[in-house]
């Protein structure tokens, strides 16, 4: 009977205490979900977990307080880019200025047409890295709108300067498709990739068509400036990598592809017989 008795009050002890180590595993649970709607409260009980409760307070408030000061040092990073970017733009502004004066003295003079190319480079640079600060900054300044890829294509040709050899085919399917983005943005991405391959020497031609799937609604752009090689296919959407035979600054293709991300798209490019080929995906999500 003794037996019997210590039998079920040892089953009756065994139950509570696991029915109280659930409750306190799901109090963990609790507040960790709390502490991760920034509810830092914390269960003042003294048992067995409250070591383990306090060591996991402790760590996620370091997780917090170093994602906060990463935060704040990437937006000092953004502010000094964009500082630097504004100072570089006054000097430069007036060395333009002194070169036009220069070419009306000296109209011929080879020197002063090499400094004013390099000084454009120059304020073309102090753009770009203005609004790389602009895209690092803001991680919502997309607009949400429909852009129409013929819309979009002809505002992009309409501001680019190509060399007067190349020439840029438009296929009829542009006029078919619409997509939701930023249509400006989109725009400098459009214009980013297109310059690309016109900083090619070999390239004069250039192909833009579109096509549509229950998936996505891609935008297409081929070149015939000879390709990509293939140890570089990897590398050339990095910030400031830029292959042997470019004339620009290793930046364009890595803004194209963060503008094109962050209008919910994805760019992936490849060789054809002559050329290089940039494909933007943007899915169709409702």
């Amino acid at each position: 009977m003794i037996y019997v008795f210590w039998t079920i009050s040892l089953g009756f002890l065994y139950y509570i205490l696991e029915k109280r180590k659930k409750s306190r595993i799901n109090e963990l649970i609790d507040l960790i979900e709390n502490m991760k709607n920034q509810n830092y409260k914390i269960p003042m009980k003294q048992d067995d977990f409250s070591i383990l409760e306090d060591n996991i307070y402790k760590l996620f408030i370091e997780i917090v307080e170093a994602k906060e000061t990463s935060r704040k040092n990437s937006e000092n990073q953004i502010e000094y880019l964009e500082d630097i970017a504004h100072q570089i733009k006054t000097p430069i502004t007036s060395m333009l200025f002194s070169i036009e004066n220069l070419e009306m003295d000296y109209p011929d003079n080879e020197d002063v047409e090499i400094l004013k190319r390099q000084i454009l480079r120059l304020n073309s640079l102090s753009d770009i890295l203005l609004k790389l600060s602009s895209l690092d900054a803001n991680k919502d300044l997309m607009k949400k709108e429909k852009v129409c890829f013929d819309e979009l294509l002809a505002y992009a040709l309409d501001t680019l300067k190509l060399k007067e050899s190349t020439r840029v085919m438009i296929d009829d399917t542009l006029t078919e498709n619409i997509i939701c983005g930023d249509f400006y943005w989109l725009a400098e991405a459009i214009i980013n990739i297109i310059k690309n391959a016109d900083n090619r020497s070999t390239c004069d031609k250039v192909v833009v068509s579109s096509y549509k799937n229950p998936l996505y609604t891609s935008l297409i752009i081929e070149d015939n400036g000879g390709g990509v090689e293939k140890e570089n296919i990897k590398k050339i959407f990095r910030r400031f990598y830029k292959t042997p035979d470019s004339n620009g600054f290793g930046i364009g293709l890595a803004m194209a592809k963060t503008i094109i991300e962050k209008n919910n798209g994805e760019i992936s490019v490849s060789n054809t017989d002559i050329g290089a080929r940039f494909e933007i995906k943007f899915y169709n999500v409702t």
